[in-house]
């Protein structure tokens, strides 16, 4: 017997559409979501622990659909059931996701989906993640490495050496520790960005400025997801940095030197060796 959790009418506004009004302007997104999950551990207990979070759940949803730019209402539909899914409680997500007024004559046009363990089983992404600090940055490299460590969407495969970095543009500031994560999990790349990334960035107290070069307490971004070419906001997949910046070829090159580049056909090493690493420093003291 499976018990249900009902998440009902959550009313958001994003992009998604083919034509150049749903490309500009936000829509109207309702969305539905049902969870089945047992809840007699927490019936039980009376921990949080213990149960499926549905807030955490809702705000993931909330800030993905805010950020997203998808065409199709199924990808979005898709992509709130992974967010669904990345709780393990979860059996099965139904989510019924309808965009209000957007066909003539009808109150509003959507779709349902149903999701299930053996769906994410079958749906593994395999993803690189850069990471880089100058603030308190040993303790705050190491922070992010252990809450995505601990985070159930997110399974860290590998980590890889630390580097000591110069600054770059604004050199009047401490110098960077960089680092690469190789990770699976059943998140898209949208999904990963807005929900755990984002989640370590704030508990950690990033604060994003204007200026991309300026001192932060820790930077959490995808380098490499699977073998695909996307872009998710304003960051390009695979990272364009991948290709220019030392700093970031470099800690990856360590995870997996023979990974092939889905843009140019060459090797995280080839890469790695083509770029000067002046200025970069591996820290044989730190370990992730």
């Amino acid at each position: 017997m499976t018990d249900r959790i009902h998440i009902k009418d959550l009313l958001l506004r994003g992009i998604v559409g083919i034509n150049d009004e749903e490309r500009r302007n936000r829509q109207d997104i309702l969305i539905n979501i049902t969870l089945d999950a047992d809840t007699r551990p927490a019936g039980r207990s009376d921990a949080i622990e213990d149960a499926v979070n549905y807030r955490t759940i809702t705000k993931r949803v909330i800030r993905m659909v805010e950020a997203s730019r998808f065409y199709l209402v199924e990808r979005l539909a898709a992509e709130v059931a992974a967010i669904c899914m990345a709780d393990p409680r979860v059996e099965v997500a139904r989510v019924l996701l309808e965009k209000p007024g957007a066909l003539r004559f009808a109150r509003s046009v959507g779709v349902e989906i149903v999701r299930s363990r053996a769906d994410v089983a079958a749906e593994t992404n395999r993803v690189f993640i850069s990471l880089g600090s100058n603030i308190d940055a040993e303790t705050n490299l190491t922070a992010a490495v252990r809450h995505l460590r601990n985070h159930d969407a997110v399974e860290v495969i590998a980590t890889s050496r630390v580097y000591e970095t110069a600054p770059v543009g604004t050199v009047d500031q401490p110098n960077f520790l960089n680092a690469a994560l190789l990770i699976r999990t059943q998140l898209s790349a949208e999904a990963l960005k807005a929900g755990p990334l984002w989640e370590v960035e704030q508990v950690l107290g990033r604060v994003r400025t204007a200026d991309k070069n300026a001192p932060r307490t820790i930077d959490l971004d995808i380098a490499l997801f699977n073998y695909d070419v996307l872009d998710v906001g304003v960051r390009h997949i695979p990272d364009p940095e991948l290709l220019t910046r030392a700093h970031v070829a470099v800690p990856v090159a360590d995870l997996a030197p023979y990974y092939i580049h889905p843009e140019t056909g060459a090797t995280l090493e080839e890469i790695a060796a083509r770029l000067p690493v002046e200025g970069i420093v591996m820290r044989t003291d730190l370990v992730l």
